[in-house]
């Protein structure tokens, strides 16, 4: 069974985002966030509130 995994990877706008992989997805799932720099990026990804939204999106994709 793969595993969920989290990139951070730049926009079309020029904006840093995490992405959530899921084996249930066909795409990457966009986790809601915005960051000028990949640097604030991974910050973000390792707070609460980015557990919860990974935590929403594996729910939400596994119904």
């Amino acid at each position: 069974m793969a595993e969920n995994r989290v990139t951070i990877e730049q926009k079309d706008n020029g904006k840093w985002a995490c992405f959530l992989h899921l084996p249930e997805a066909e795409a990457p799932v966009d986790l809601g966030k915005e960051f000028k720099t990949e640097e604030k990026a991974e910050m973000w990804s390792d707070t609460s509130e980015a557990v919860t939204a990974i935590d929403m999106m594996t729910r939400k994709f596994k119904k």
